[in-house]
């Protein structure tokens, strides 16, 4: 994984630095995020040493890209949407990714405009938005769409993480708490569409095609419902409880997406069960 990561850096033209970073620790440690709380945090603050060592070109992207998905995992795992504590922590965390822990991988830091950056972005302020109330969903709203914005207008832009950009504008438009917001952000067919292209985007360099991301479809399943569509819900959400448990059990589903994929399993069966019979 790391030589393809490197090969995919340098044909994008970045340059290596002149001492590649040891990334076998924080490897380890991220390998196991789904086992504790502490486990996730030691593998964030492993690739957070590497970038402290000033990590550059494809050190630094690889460095930040494992800083911010154990950031995600550990605001989205271990804590809920439910519990007021809960929520209070999942806030801070994903506030804290967008506005300080995405920044190292800004343009002014890199110096060019990679949709790395935007995706872990746009992401970040999603799941801060969805413990947010309404006045501070219309004041992330603006940071939202710059995100999405600048990095559908990068290379790369509509595959990187399995079309994830796409993925993220998707769950705003099919989101029904989106009616009351200025400009006409909810709809549904819309966002039907967007994550039908996010599920047929090819592999980034590096990374993986959408059809490998389970989060692709259970976006999907969502949007089916609030839809009315049901019948398909139900028939999306059966293809992935009978490919996805296979996909990991065969090794197909790569290890940065690996436990989010166990993770994602799981709310499909609980969409599933709580989609009405069509």
């Amino acid at each position: 994984m790391v030589k393809k990561q490197w090969i995919a850096a340098l044909a994008l033209g970045f340059s290596m630095s002149a001492q590649a970073a040891d990334f076998t620790e924080a490897d380890a440690k991220y390998a196991l995020r789904d086992t504790s709380i502490e486990a996730t945090q030691q593998a964030r603050a492993a690739y957070k040493a590497i970038l402290d060592q000033g990590a550059k070109d494809a050190d630094l992207i690889r460095a930040a890209e494992g800083y911010l998905r154990s950031t995600i995992f550990e605001g989205a795992h271990y804590y809920t949407t439910v519990d007021a504590e809960d929520r209070a922590a999942r806030k801070k965390i994903f506030n804290d990714c967008w506005k300080v822990g995405a920044e190292v991988l800004s343009p002014a830091k890199l110096g060019f405009e990679s949709p790395v950056y935007y995706y872990f972005k746009a992401s970040c302020i999603a799941y801060e938005a969805e413990v947010s109330n309404v006045i501070q969903r219309l004041t992330l709203l603006p940071e939202m769409n710059k995100a999405l914005e600048s990095g559908f207008a990068t290379q790369g832009g509509t595959t990187y993480e399995g079309g994830g950009l796409l993925r993220v504008k998707a769950a705003i438009k099919g989101n029904p708490e989106a009616k009351g917001l200025p400009g006409g952000i909810y709809n549904p067919e819309e966002a039907l569409n967007l994550v039908d292209q996010a599920i047929a985007s090819e592999a980034y360099p590096g990374n993986a095609e959408g059809a490998l991301f389970c989060e692709n479809y259970r976006r999907k399943i969502i949007t089916l419902n609030e839809l009315q569509n049901h019948a398909e819900a139900h028939a999306t959400a059966d293809m992935v409880l009978a490919d996805f448990p296979l996909y990991l059990e065969e090794g197909l589903i790569p290890e940065f997406i690996r436990a989010e994929t166990a993770d994602c399993i799981k709310h499909v069966t609980e969409l599933k069960a709580n989609t009405p019979a069509s």
